[in-house]
This record gives C-alpha cells, sequence and structure tokens, in this order.
C-alpha cells in the first residue's frame, strides 16, 4: 500500500509541476493566472527524497542570496524573489530578441512528509539554490488505554 501512494504522489508532484511551467511559459505575462499568482516567472525545481532529508534544487540564475525570500515551514517551501533586467539601457543596443524571462516570482513547494524547519541548510551556487530539509519522524508505537 505505501509503495502505490509514493507512486501517486510522484504522479501527481509531476502533473503539477508540468502544469505549472505550461501555463507560465503558453500565457503571456497579461494573463489573469499570472496575475493572480503574482509570478511571471516560475524557476525549475527538483526534489529529491533521502530517506531522513529532503533535497530541493531550485534554477534562480542571476539572483544574488540578497534577492531570494525562503520560508519553510513543517509541510512547504515558499521561495519568492524578482530578478530585473534593464533593456533601456544604451549599452545594450537595439533590442532584437528577449527569451530571458524577468520579474516577480512565487514557488510553493509542498511535501509529502513533515519537515523540521529550524533544521534546514540553503546554499546559492552558479544560480543553484540547494535546500536540505531533516524529515520529522513520527513516533509510531501503540499506548495503552485504560477504558473508564
Amino acid at each position: 500500500m505505501g509503495r502505490k501512494k509514493d507512486e501517486t504522489f510522484d504522479m501527481l508532484f509531476s502533473m503539477k509541476n508540468k502544469m505549472d511551467r505550461f501555463f507560465a511559459v503558453s500565457e503571456p505575462e497579461t494573463s489573469s493566472s499570472v496575475a493572480r499568482s503574482g509570478s511571471q516567472w516560475l524557476p525549475a525545481v527538483d526534489l529529491f527524497d533521502l530517506g531522513d532529508k529532503y533535497r530541493v534544487v531550485i534554477e534562480v540564475p542571476g539572483l544574488d542570496k540578497e534577492e531570494i525570500d525562503l520560508s519553510v515551514y513543517s509541510d512547504k517551501i515558499v521561495i519568492k524573489g524578482r530578478r530585473e533586467e534593464d533593456y533601456e539601457s544604451p549599452e545594450r543596443g537595439e533590442v532584437l530578441c528577449l527569451e530571458r524571462v524577468c520579474g516577480r516570482f512565487e514557488r510553493v513547494i509542498l511535501l509529502p512528509d513533515p519537515v523540521l524547519p529550524e533544521r534546514v541548510k540553503a546554499t546559492l551556487k552558479n544560480g543553484i539554490l540547494t535546500i536540505v530539509l531533516d524529515k520529522k519522524i513520527l513516533e509510531i508505537g501503540k499506548k495503552s488505554v485504560t477504558i473508564e
């Protein structure tokens, strides 16, 4: 039963990520879904289960750590930021093509199991934000109850 639950979660997580990417790429910035979410682009996210930990890898090219707001809750990660680009700069010359997306972003990553927010390690190197989270191990045991 546990394996089936894991496969179902993996399938749903994969489908959600594909839908996030589809709507982020296919809709213009003025669409209602972008306005509702407040995001103009969505950084790519990979989530790995390491047994007693999760490792999350997020692509945030061009951002410094001061430009990223990272919050960890027991059941989710919230990452926010803004990537600016000065297209009006005279040094850039005439713009012929713009493919890099800039602006605000916000990603909420739901975790399959609770984690310990106080035991998080986050590093940023070469545009890759890596977050390691310790899972909250719940003690499963038997407790005898006296019936009154």
